[in-house]
């Protein structure tokens, strides 16, 4: 973990257990880089971090505040690493349906994970369940370049907890884009529901710290489990 990501996470960790509230001010730039002995620039990437995260927001002129928490159970379309970590305090579970080493992945998967011809990738198709009730349909591609192993146990659990952990994949940033649709035949049984019900899906890329794609997933959400939470930065 770099230095910024370690104090973005004990200020983190300090606003959840309540030492600052909603709306208090928290500590200047040069008083959090004195306190942490950091550089200036370090301070300031940890709280760009947090303000991504929605966690505090920027006055200039003003200082540095802490927002109202989100409301349990949304999705912050802003963060990268997951859904997991955003439904910690819910319990998060995966039914693997598949995981297949795809050997000549298609065209689409090629261009999305920056691939040639003779890359191969892994696919992970999961359904994931929030507190033991459907949240959605899941196909993600992993590009074997960086992902160079792939397995039913790992898909059970948090895919990113293992690339971070595990493989040491630094997670940077994901471009995500959405289109309110129908269901399937398939995705309505998996997620228990008609088919031509309406569903939002979104396709997102995920990329590594320096820019190299590692994650192309396909999401189907369910109608009335999946919630979502955009933190507005002016």
């Amino acid at each position: 973990m770099l230095k910024y990501e370690e104090i973005a996470q004990q200020i983190r960790s300090m606003l959840e257990n309540g030492v600052y509230q909603a709306g208090d001010r928290l500590p200047n730039i040069e008083q959090l880089k004195t306190k942490y002995c950091v550089s200036k620039s370090t301070v300031i990437k940890a709280l760009e971090t947090l303000e991504k995260n929605g966690y505090i927001y920027q006055s200039r002129g003003r200082g540095i505040f802490v927002r109202s928490p989100k409301r349990s159970g949304y999705i912050n379309l802003f963060t990268s690493n997951g859904f997991t970590d955003d439904l910690k305090h819910h319990t998060v579970t995966s039914q693997v349906l598949e995981v297949q080493n795809i050997k000549h992945p298609n065209e689409e998967i090629r261009h999305q994970l920056h691939l040639n011809e003779h890359d191969a990738v892994y696919y992970v198709k999961r359904v994931r369940y929030i507190d033991g009730v459907v949240l959605c349909i899941e196909h993600a591609y992993f590009s074997q370049k960086l992902v160079p192993y792939m397995s039913g146990d790992i898909a059970k659990g948090s895919i990113f907890q293992y690339l971070e952990e595990n493989l040491k994949i630094k997670i940077g940033y994901s471009d995500i884009y959405f289109q309110v649709d129908t269901l399937t035949e398939e995705e309505a049984d998996l997620l228990h529901h008609k088919t031509g019900d309406p569903t939002l899906r979104y396709e997102q890329v995920f990329y590594t710290k320096t820019g190299v794609p590692f994650d192309y997933s396909q999401i189907v959400f369910d109608q009335h489990n999946a919630q979502f939470y955009i933190p507005s930065i002016k």
